[in-house]
């Protein structure tokens, strides 16, 4: 026992004299990869110290001394666990330094814990070494437990915070983080919807004290500038997005986020995160300028009620048994909050509805509040039972199959506050069915058979009556979404059929391939059979009658008429994005938004120089330089381009020069062609120079860097 004792005093003394040798050593501290195994186990054996201090101190002031024969065998279990804790805590602060040497933590935010986890190490091996002179009363004894447990308690918090986030332990009951009910009218998309995910799913990994990746989603501006491996989104196509790649890797592979073992997104939220790429990735819109058929409209209609959530129902709540009933592949049931009997109900899936359904709703009438029938194929003998769920205070039969003739059996529903009739056969007369209706509030009637002068007269006899009719004001109507591009390839070679799709019945798309806006008058009217034969830029619109114009999508098609045998790099490119060299510039495979794909060539401290040889004369005119712009990443415009070429390369002859103008706004990145042209000329080497910005502006200067990034992935010859 004496022998075991000893070999753990010895252990604990080494411990603490390396631990004190690599804190003083610590900026020149470089750890092998055996010792990273280890250091990753830090946050595992951690647990070991803090079990061990809490029984020590436990037993040292709750058990009872007398209840032990020998006062002896009482002191021997103390020193015991005390020189436990002592161990266990150099070896984790050991493990900790080890871990703290990786990337993606900010070091300034590690000195607390990491000095405060070294402290309790001494402390405690001091206490054991003194143990005798301090159990002498109960004064020092008091001040010792209260040092070390309040010393513990602070690396816990920072230990926490750099590893879940600020002010993880308090911020169930920190009133700037508890969250606070969002009433529908007032959400946010981005700040109620989206940003409570990131919170609660990715900031934990991803903030100023543990940036992994070199990605912090803290602030608006740092979720624009992405992470080393790139930007977080590309809004032109959202399934090619960084950010939801990682979320649908299998949870086994290595670059799955969240990490295997941490809170997981669910479907709902994975819908949140997919829907604002997809329209926009805006900041500032509201829920309520969202179409009522919008996804995260109707998400949000479930997240944040009306007004009406924090209503004092009179009825009792439901069994428990009969909403487990109710609950189906196709049909949810649930409880407005925990708190309240109000029950609302959301069907999917139409093709297995069935009016059956609604009747078997009928044994919660009573607590039926809220029901969502968006895109289900009610019709209008359906609404006879949904006029006996008398409590219903949301009510969406937007694009079901109702005429407008069974309006009259909602007259019942007094509580109704919200009807949305969108995409429906309803006409004016309808409506006159729901004038009994006095609770009711918001009246959605989108595309539907209520002319806008129908829609004026009645908010003249209806006053307190919200009626959205699709018009943003008196004389703007809903805006279409821009066409979707469906081609994949962008380099084309031969000619390809263009590919564009609009989700809305009855849009006319129109397109130029001259970069001009598309207009609904000369610009020519997509087919199928639209050819792309050459380098353009597609921009395309989407038009129709009562709908207010697409904002434009376009696309970037590029060809290569000559394709130079050999590329080759004169000056270095940056050790981190240097791709394949000089094939990188002639493969033929278009980078992402994703400027960690492999795809790319970067210049930061040298300009970009390189000769394209060809083994038989060309004749060029234009030569487009492939390139990436993402200011919150600091990836600027170049500052000059320039272009030379001849058949001898010690002869050449400058052919064409550029100064690009330089993007000084903060945004997220996206790809710009330079497009260098020329007249034709006869040559076998073709040379490019390229200066990158140099010095930025200094709203975009970082501790680390002052001057920006050029991006090129391929030169194309034509």
């Amino acid at each position: 026992m004496v022998t075991g004792k000893n070999i753990l005093f010895s252990a604990t003394i080494a411990a603490n004299c390396l631990l004190c040798f690599l804190l003083i050593f610590y900026d020149r501290l470089m750890v092998p990869s055996l010792l990273q195994v280890a250091g990753r186990a830090h946050p595992l054996f951690l647990h070991f110290p803090i079990v061990l201090f809490a029984l020590f101190i436990g037993w040292i002031w709750i058990v009872p001394k007398q209840q032990f024969d020998s006062p002896q065998l009482f002191q021997n279990i103390c020193k015991w666990l005390l020189l436990s804790t002592a161990c266990t805590s150099a070896i984790t602060a050991l493990m900790g330094i080890f871990l703290s040497k990786e990337l993606g933590y900010n070091q300034d935010s590690l000195q607390w814990h990491k000095w405060s986890g070294a402290l309790i190490s001494l402390l405690t091996f001091l206490w054991y070494i003194f143990y005798d002179q301090i159990n002498k009363t109960k004064t020092s004894l008091a001040a010792s437990s209260l040092l070390t447990t309040i010393i513990l308690i602070i690396a816990g918090h920072q230990g926490a915070s750099i590893t879940h986030g600020d002010n993880f332990l308090l911020a169930p009951v920190s009133k700037d983080k508890m969250q606070k009910k969002v009433q529908l009218d007032e959400a946010v998309l981005f700040t109620d919807m989206v940003k409570p995910i990131l919170d609660t799913k990715c900031v934990g990994c991803h903030n100023n004290k543990k940036a992994k990746g070199e990605l912090i989603m803290e602030t608006q501006r740092l979720l624009l500038k992405g992470g080393k491996n790139g930007a977080l989104w590309d809004t032109t196509a959202p399934n090619l997005s960084l950010i939801l790649q990682r979320i649908h890797l299998p949870e086994e592979e290595r670059k799955h986020m969240p990490p295997n073992g941490k809170p997981q997104l669910n479907d709902q939220e994975v819908t949140i995160l997919y829907n604002w790429i997809k329209r926009g990735a805006n900041f500032k819109i509201k829920v309520t300028e969202l179409e009522p058929t919008d996804t995260l409209r109707s998400i949000a209609e479930n997240m944040f009620r009306s007004s009406d959530e924090g209503e004092n129902y009179d009825f009792t709540a439901a069994n428990e048994k009969t909403i487990q009933k109710l609950n189906t592949n196709y049909r949810a049931v649930y409880p407005l909050s925990r708190e309240s009997p109000a029950i609302a109900v959301d069907f999917f899936g139409a093709a297995l509805f069935k009016s059956e359904q609604l009747k078997s709703l009928l044994e919660i009438k009573t607590q039926l509040v809220s029901l969502y029938l968006n895109k289900m194929p009610v019709t209008d003998n359906d609404l006879q039972i949904i006029g006996q769920m008398t409590n219903l205070r949301n009510l969406n039969l937007s694009f079901s199959k109702i005429t407008g003739n069974g309006l009259s059996s909602l007259e019942k529903l007094t509580h109704l506050k919200n009807l949305s009739l969108t995409n429906t056969s309803i006409k004016k007369t309808d409506i006159q069915k729901l004038a009994s209706l006095k609770d009711l509030r918001h009246l959605y009637i989108w595309n539907s058979g209520l002319s806008i002068a129908d829609a004026e007269m009645i908010r003249k006899k209806y006053p307190l009556l919200d009626i959205q009719t699709g018009m943003r004001t008196d004389t703007m109507f809903i805006k279409l979404n821009p066409p979707i591009v469906q081609n994949e390839e962008q380099i084309i070679d031969p000619p390809v059929k263009l590919k564009l799709k609009h989700y809305v019945p009855g849009t006319t798309i129109r397109y130029t391939l001259d970069g001009t806006e598309p207009d609904n008058v000369l610009s020519p009217i997509y087919d199928t059979q639209t050819l792309i034969k050459r380098q353009v830029l597609m921009k395309a619109k989407a038009f129709k009658q009562g709908w207010h114009e697409s904002d434009i999508a376009q696309y970037q098609f590029y060809q290569a008429t000559y394709k130079p045998d050999t590329v080759i790099l004169l000056t270095p490119a940056d050790s981190l994005f240097k791709g394949k060299g000089g094939k990188t510039l002639k493969d033929l495979e278009k980078g992402t938004l994703n400027f960690g794909d492999g795809k790319w060539l970067a210049f930061r401290k040298n300009d970009m120089e390189c000769m394209l040889a060809f083994s038989k004369p060309v004749r060029p005119h234009i030569i487009t330089i492939s390139s990436l712009v993402n200011t919150g990443s600091l990836i600027f415009p170049p500052k000059r381009i320039q272009v030379w070429g001849g058949n001898d390369p010690k002869k050449l002859k400058l052919l064409y020069r550029i100064a690009p103008s330089q993007d000084t706004t903060l945004g997220a990145g996206y790809l710009i062609p330079y497009e260098c042209e020329f007249n034709p000329l006869t040559v076998k080497f073709i040379k490019i120079v390229i200066e990158p910005v140099g010095k930025i502006p200094k709203q975009f200067v970082s501790p680390k860097n002052d001057t920006g990034w050029f991006f090129l992935d391929e030169i194309f010859v034509n």
